[in-house]
């Protein structure tokens, strides 16, 4: 009778308490939703089992009193050990996170099973060293009632909207905030006796109030760290769009220039004819020869080559090259890609314009042996693969993982942008650097 009833009642605790560890992770699960269900299950009925099992053993060889009661609490802290170690192994994300949520249900235990000890305090009177039996079930069952629906909903609706954009030291401090708040609350709500709160019900009252005011903590954390992320959003966006717009504007006056230089040769064409027709009409050819080949070498610097048949790629490729030569940069360009691509030309134009900005500003800070940026463009089946190589002085700045600008003023926005046009499109990034070499991948998905 003793194990059953420790059987039924592990098992009722130790449900939704998994239930609420595994819901925000349900797409990031190690395995298959059935699978993990029928493990969970499993998992379940044979950490009762053991519960069980091991209490009654306990209860056949101690008196039954208070260091009973202990003993049978400290196999159950044991078993729910088990499963929490099953819980960081089938979840597949960061541990700082997974942390943090299963800190947050163990507060909401707390909750439920302070709610069940001061409404069921005669049930535990009568089982002094265990309080499965009586009346236990259905009083726990209206405390899972009361506190479950609150903390899945505070899980769906403000911790889940925010948690992608957690990284691993926000999600840090936020496990420590929920550790500290269940180690704060632990001693007043599991070592006070039953019977105490419920003669004194200012206490229970205080209890209450205090894990009431824990998860108001929570939802004011996430709604102000919401609101923080947003306006860091939108000011992200508006520095992308300030550097894009500063990137435009430098390749409209080029292609300006460009243009005018083009008018400028036009009007002066006439005149280089007359002197090459005056160097021939005198018999000087040799002149006229050395004339036209130094006309012909000024009009190379104004014209726009032509790397490729997409008209976006081939205007940026040929400003950028226009900017190599004039920092003396070794530019060298090598593309195998249609004219038309399923790219909008604006994602294309902020993609390929902040890689080679990039690597030619950082390729004209380095000695003349490292002046270089190599580009090569390819599609290969549904994917354009971009990788740019360039020179650059060997300092580099990193937040974790991840490649900041080392550009006064500016906290890596261009890279940012790329990241969040491949992903738009399916693919990925990596950056990467050797020595005084910097190197970038890009991918993009084409269908």
């Amino acid at each position: 009778m003793i194990a059953l009833q420790l059987f039924a009642g592990c098992l009722q605790q130790l449900a939704p308490y998994m239930f609420l560890c595994l819901y925000p992770f349900r797409k990031r699960l190690r395995f298959p939703k059935r699978k993990i269900f029928l493990v969970a299950a499993a998992l379940l009925l044979a950490a009762s089992l053991l519960f069980s099992l091991a209490g009654a053993f306990l209860a056949s060889i101690l008196p039954r009193g208070p260091f009973l009661r202990q003993m049978v609490n400290c196999l159950f802290a044991l078993v729910l050990l088990l499963c929490f170690f099953w819980y960081l192994y089938t979840v597949k994300d960061l541990w700082q996170k997974k942390l943090f949520v299963f800190s947050f249900t163990a507060t909401a235990a707390l909750l439920m099973t302070s709610i069940y000890n001061y409404f069921d305090v005669k049930n535990l009177q009568s089982y002094s060293w265990l309080p499965y039996g009586g009346t236990f079930y259905l009083y726990y069952l209206i405390a899972e009632l009361v506190t479950l629906p609150p903390c899945w909903f505070l899980l769906k609706y403000f911790y889940l909207p925010i948690e992608d954009g957690l990284d691993a030291r926000e999600s840090g401090y936020l496990s420590a905030l929920s550790l500290f708040l269940f180690a704060l609350l632990i001693p007043g709500l599991s070592l006070t006796a039953p019977e105490y709160l419920h003669s004194n019900p200012a206490l229970i009252y205080l209890f209450c109030s205090l894990l009431v005011i824990t998860f108001v903590v929570y939802i004011l954390f996430f709604k102000l760290y919401g609101l923080i992320r947003e306006k860091m959003q939108s000011q992200q966006e508006a520095m992308q769009l300030q550097h894009q717009s500063e990137l435009s504007a430098e390749q409209y006056r080029r292609i300006q220039e460009q243009i005018e230089n083009s008018r400028r040769m036009r009007h002066d064409l006439t005149h280089h004819l007359l002197a090459i027709q005056s160097f021939l009409a005198d018999g000087e050819t040799g002149r006229a020869a050395e004339y036209l080949e130094q006309y012909l070498e000024s009009t190379r610097k104004y014209e726009i080559l032509r790397f490729c048949g997409n008209p976006v790629v081939n205007m940026l490729v040929s400003h950028y090259d226009a900017l190599a030569k004039e920092e003396e940069i070794d530019f060298s360009v090598r593309i195998n890609i249609p004219d038309g691509l399923p790219v909008q030309d604006t994602d294309l134009s902020v993609l390929l314009g902040n890689l080679l900005d990039n690597a030619v500003r950082a390729a004209g800070h380095v000695t003349e042996a490292d002046r270089f940026v190599r580009l090569n463009m390819i599609c290969s089946g549904k994917m354009l693969a971009i990788t740019v190589d360039n020179g650059f002085d060997g300092h580099v700045k990193r937040d974790g993982e991840r490649y900041m600008s080392t550009k006064e003023g500016h906290q890596g926005i261009g890279l940012k942008s790329i990241a969040d046009i491949s992903e738009k499109y399916h693919g990925g990034v990596e950056f990467t650097h050797e020595g005084a070499e910097f190197h970038a991948l890009v991918m993009v998905g084409l269908e």
